[in-house]
């Protein structure tokens, strides 16, 4: 097996840390570690840890994972990594170097380091319109010099503004990020409560086609408004979610809540069963415990994490549909 090479930096806001980590293993196909890096810092000015993988990928779409980064040279000091990189011989042109520098590290300034390592490669600079980007900082006390391979548009800013709002409604990074769990672009997906369309908002945005059920003809009108209000598309149907026929390659589903106990496991197994029929893929969002279900369901769960704002805490469940079409 060999070494990983590319290393991608993971930003998430405090209790984002496990649906972060699922993000980075849908995305790149590597098992991240199990307590998160990110959060281990020396003092508040450190930057986010790094989560390493054998293969890079495009991280445009990420709603927590900002950059993927091919690794070139590395050095337990900034002398031993510009030797390194020296000996690489690098041939480049139009590229730019940014240092990122903790806070009290005792090396030269940002822009000595920048210049320092422009100086090991054979090509012409461009700071103000570069073809490869390199970066330059310090992670577990060892330099690192890597070029950046794509790095997060963060399509989701913007989206918390629309026509109509709930307060039970799926933040749109959160549902990006779901959707990143069970598709690709150029994948069809299906929301079977699709509320207010959240979702469906960052599949299209994504280059997902979305398929969204609501069973309230009022809250499928302001979904229809929502999507149009961001300029995407999706398809709507008023009915029951439970009802949908057709194959799809993932499924995103936030359960409904408030539903009353007696009905919460009949309603919560009808649709988490329906949605693992119909799609390869399943995340589900609750506010329940729901470990006991995926088993008798068909489902093999991928991955679980717990996303705390406040006093909420949403679930969220990643699974493999054993048998779907």
């Amino acid at each position: 097996m060999t070494d990983p090479r590319y290393h991608y930096r993971v930003v998430s806001p405090p209790g984002h840390d496990e649906l972060a980590r699922l993000e980075f293993e849908a995305l790149t196909g590597e098992r991240a570690p199990a307590h998160p890096p990110w959060n281990e810092r020396e003092d508040a000015s450190d930057h986010p840890g790094l989560l390493w993988a054998r293969a890079g990928v495009d991280v445009g779409r990420a709603a927590y994972v900002a950059e993927c980064c091919r690794l070139l040279a590395r050095g337990t000091t900034l002398d031993e990594m510009l030797a390194a990189a020296a000996d690489l011989q690098l041939r480049m042109e139009r590229f730019r170097v940014h240092a990122r520098k903790r806070r009290g590290t005792k090396v030269s300034s940002s822009q000595q380091i920048e210049r320092a390592v422009a100086n090991t490669i054979i090509g012409r600079p461009d700071l103000s319109r570069p073809a490869v980007e390199l970066i330059a900082q310090v992670h577990e006390r060892e330099w690192l010099l890597s070029e950046l391979v794509s790095r997060t548009t963060n399509g989701w800013l913007g989206h918390e503004q629309r026509p109509h709002q709930y307060s039970s409604a799926l933040p749109p990074r959160i549902a990006r990020a779901m959707v990143n769990l069970v598709a690709v672009p150029g994948d069809r997906l299906i929301d079977p409560c699709c509320g207010s369309g959240t979702a469906l908002v960052e599949a299209s945005s994504m280059g997902i086609e979305p398929f969204g059920w609501e069973i309230n003809r009022t809250i499928v009108e302001q979904a229809a408004a929502n999507i149009c209000h961001h300029q995407q598309a999706a398809w709507l149907v008023v009915g029951d979610g439970r009802t949908a026929r057709g194959s799809w390659n993932g499924a995103v589903l936030d359960l409904p809540y408030g539903i009353s106990s007696e009905r919460c496991d009949d309603v919560a197994r009808g649709l988490v069963e329906h949605a693992l029929e119909v799609a390869r893929l399943v995340a589900v969002v609750t506010v329940d415990d729901l470990s006991g279900l995926f088993a008798g369901c068909g489902g093999e769960v991928l991955g679980t994490a717990t996303v705390i704002k406040n006093r909420l805490h949403r679930r969220v469940y990643w699974a493999r549909s054993i048998g779907a079409c």
